[in-house]
């Protein structure tokens, strides 16, 4: 009886989705076990039982895969806001972020390794690039300023830097073990960056803020 070798059937763009998940889930093996900076691309090819030329076929250096990585936890596809009204854009964005965070932590490895990284997200990402959760919470940003609900005289932009970094923040201190429950962690967190993003009647406002923060998209 014939046997059929692993890849009898599948497509090439198949066995190359195969080879690059083989290649990802080796990689964050090794990074998790050795960290990053102990782990070089022939330490990947080898344990994945590969060559170092066929590892280049799939990435182009070790960085890429970190990217691939990062990716793969935060997802490109675009996400869909919560329901609700304009007026309720907190609760929104917080079900939003929140939600996120609890997906993220069904692979607590993939998660614990990327938000302990000595690396900012943003340059992961390249220029202008950001996770496609935050243009939802963007979005949402937009519509309750324009409702009454959040503060206007702040560019959506930079209001959802704010609340980026309290999210990053927030996970980070989870990934590093200061805190044992990651949702608490975000919804306090999100909580006191919140406070300064609500429209609140008779609030001075001297300075009108303008531009973009570098974390946007440009």
């Amino acid at each position: 009886m014939a046997v059929r070798s692993p890849g009898f059937g599948w497509t090439h763009a198949e066995q190359r989705n195969r080879a690059r998940d083989l290649l990802l889930d080796t990689a964050l093996s090794l990074f998790v076990e050795k960290g990053y900076i102990g782990v070089r691309v022939g330490d990947i090819a080898k344990a994945a039982g590969i060559s170092r030329a066929t590892f280049y076929k799939h990435f182009s250096e070790r960085e890429e895969i970190l990217a691939e990585l990062f990716a793969r936890l935060l997802g490109r596809e675009p996400v869909p806001p919560p329901p609700g009204a304009a007026a309720d854009t907190v609760a929104r964005v917080r079900e939003l972020l929140t939600s996120a965070a609890a997906r993220m932590l069904t692979n607590e490895q993939l998660a614990r390794f990327v938000y302990t990284l000595p690396i900012r997200h943003a340059s992961l990402m390249g220029a202008g690039a950001r996770p496609a959760v935050l243009d939802t919470v963007e979005r949402l940003i937009e519509e309750g300023a324009a409702a009454g609900a959040i503060r206007d005289d702040i560019p959506a932009p930079f209001l959802t830097a704010h609340i980026a970094r309290a999210f990053e923040a927030a996970m980070r201190d989870w990934a590093e073990n200061r805190v044992p429950d990651a949702l608490a962690h975000v919804e306090t967190l999100l909580d006191l960056a919140f406070d300064g993003a609500m429209n609140r009647p008779g609030l001075a406002r001297e300075h009108r803020v303008t531009g973009a923060p570098h974390e946007s998209r440009r």
